[in-house]
């Protein structure tokens, strides 16, 4: 089943039981993650229970091409639902003929299967194959304007009783656009730099231009890469020093953090886009000078597994800094330190 471009939140909202195959693809590869998310927690409540939900990659595929057949075809040992998350770059042949087996009834699947991948022509092996299966769906995601991206912002901002002003409207506008999870993390850094609604006085409740210049990667990009350079280019006693003096000028670990995850989204953005002079445009840092140089080294030694590995040590450091005791200064300085050091191994 083919889903137009507005019909596609609705769909993935609520899953009809009837669809065992979901296909989620575009060029904004923030919006592609966080709608796979969505249907997949419409699917099964808990993504964590190792039981009932299985993650491939492209590597995993490519590796031992019967991988994703196995998963499907696997029973749940706690007699519940089960669902198998395939992320992609690009095309897949192996998963096109998954989808056309299933839906000809020569393959039974006993798990739901949610696919995210890049851009795919009409033409695409795997977007003909979702299309055409009356048990899948073809999502397509395409990147936010700036007239949707200020409209999501509003609404997140909204919720915590905030409001933009006009000035902070137009300055924050064109650094939304395009990619919806480094958009997430703007709005995101924004509002726990104002408070949220149960912190703060009522009088602080709008966002104006010298907010965004404070906290967004409109004005602070460029001081915390003195950070995320060398923790991202394998350089360990550069990023601990660097850390540290940020720490002492009153830099927010939460901060630090926050834009360490934005910095591995970036790198996803420039792998997933193809990589060269269009896809660095894409992700939002600059072209050119020696911050784009310190950028494509860290593309080289952050790609595939490894950096699904360093987002989901970044994932578990914020839920460390949430739920335990544990300073958030010393969680944030560890996860500094590893990624640095694996990026050390390979340099």
């Amino acid at each position: 089943m083919k889903l137009k471009a507005n019909e596609v939140a609705r769909v993935l909202k609520q899953p009809d039981a009837s669809i065992k195959i979901f296909l989620i693809y575009g060029e904004d590869t923030g919006l592609v993650r966080e709608r796979a998310e969505l249907v997949s927690k419409g699917i099964l409540p808990d993504l964590d229970d190792p039981f009932a939900v299985t993650r491939l990659t492209d590597e995993d595929v490519k590796a031992d091409p019967a991988s994703l057949a196995d998963a499907l075809a696997a029973l749940s040992l706690t007699c519940g639902d089960r669902l198998v998350r395939l992320r992609l770059s690009g095309d897949n042949a192996i998963a096109a003929d998954i989808i056309k087996s299933i839906d000809q009834g020569d393959v039974v699947a006993e798990a739901r299967l949610v696919i995210e991948t890049g851009s795919l022509r009409p033409t695409s092996k795997l977007r003909k194959a979702a299309e055409a299966a009356g048990c899948a769906v073809a999502a397509p995601c395409y990147a936010d304007g700036a007239r949707d991206a200020i409209a999501m912002a509003e609404a997140s901002f909204g919720q915590e009783g905030l409001t933009l002003s006009p000035d902070a409207r137009a300055m924050l506008a064109p650094y939304l656009e395009g990619d919806r999870a480094l958009a997430r993390s703007e709005i995101e850094k924004l509002i726990l730099y104002k408070g949220l609604a149960g912190q703060r006085d009522n009088e602080d409740s709008v966002i104006d231009a010298s907010d965004i210049a404070a906290v967004s990667a409109v004005g602070s990009e460029a001081a915390l890469d003195a950070i995320l350079e060398p923790a991202m280019g394998g350089q360990p006693a550069k990023a601990d020093l660097a850390y540290a003096r940020a720490i002492a000028a009153g830099a927010n670990p939460v901060g630090v953090l926050r834009m360490l995850q934005r910095r591995i989204d970036q790198i996803d953005v420039f792998h997933s886009s193809g990589g060269d002079a269009g896809a660095l445009a894409r992700t939002g840092v600059p072209r050119f000078g020696p911050a784009a140089d310190a950028f494509r080294k860290s593309t080289r030694l952050w790609s595939g597994r490894r950096l699904s590995q360093a987002r989901q040590l970044a994932f578990e450091a914020e839920r460390s800094v949430k739920r335990s005791g544990a300073p958030a200064e010393a969680i944030v300085g560890n996860l500094l330190q590893r990624l640095s050091r694996v990026g050390a191994s390979d340099r």
